[in-house]
Formats: structure tokens, sequence, C-alpha cells
């Protein structure tokens, strides 16, 4: 069932984070595009997640990340249907982003260590710890 799990994931990566398939293509630093996405990175990967005192739906969820070039991508996905963070910011192994959530802004920190995530989510309801486990590497 895990295996099954990772094809889904892999493939809805695959169609959410399109990139350039043909390895032969190559991106301006002269590495290989596919190269490029799954650089060694802490971040990169998929991460299940829980944040301690947040609304019913949004306790639980599963965190997207994959790099594209210089730049990041993140999607979060929670009951209620799938989150795309916006303004990513990464400094070594910590990303802050904002995403929109019923129409109000949540700031969010989040830093991994191995395959750990910890962090916060910042709204007008207040502040709330994240914790997470990497779930899916991407190489």
């Amino acid at each position: 069932m895990k295996s099954i799990s990772a094809f889904v994931l892999v493939t809805l990566f695959l169609v959410i984070f399109p990139t350039k398939a043909n390895a032969s293509e190559t991106c301006d630093n002269g590495m290989d595009a596919i190269d490029t996405v799954f650089a060694k990175d802490d971040l990169v990967g998929g991460w299940a997640y829980t944040v301690q005192g947040a609304p019913a739906g949004y306790e639980k969820g599963f965190l997207l990340i994959v790099k594209e070039g210089k730049g990041y991508k993140a999607q979060i996905q929670v009951g209620g249907g799938t989150l795309m963070a916006e303004n990513i910011s990464v400094k070594k192994n910590t990303m802050t982003f904002d995403v929109m959530v019923e129409g109000q802004k949540v700031a969010v920190v989040l830093t991994a260590n191995g395959s750990k995530l910890t962090g916060t989510s910042t709204s007008a309801e207040g502040v709330f710890q994240i914790s997470g486990e990497k779930t899916l590497s991407a190489g």
C-alpha cells in the first residue's frame, strides 16, 4: 500500500509541478533539468504534518515542496482541498511562505532538519506549532 501511495504522490508531483522531462535539456548552469529539481535539499520532498490547536480540518495535512531552478514551489493538501504557497523565501533549511485559508492570509515558517520538520503558522487566530515528518523523498 505504501508503494501505491508513493506512486500516486509522485504522479501528482509530476502533474502539479511539470518540469522538463527531457534529460538532455539543460538549465542555465549546465545541469540537467531533472537534476536541478531533485538536487539534495532537506526541504524538498513530501511532508506529513500536524498543527497543534488548528481549527478542525486544518490540524493535519500533507506538504509537497519542490525546487524548480533557483526557486521553490509548495502545495498543501488538507481535508478541505489543496492550497498553494505564495511569497516563498528560503534561507538554508528554513522556508517562509504565505497561504490563503478561507480568505485569510496565514504566514508559515518551517525548518527542516533531516526527516523532521518544525515551525509555526501565524494568522488572526493566533500562532500554532507545526511538526512533521518526511514521507516522500525527492532523491
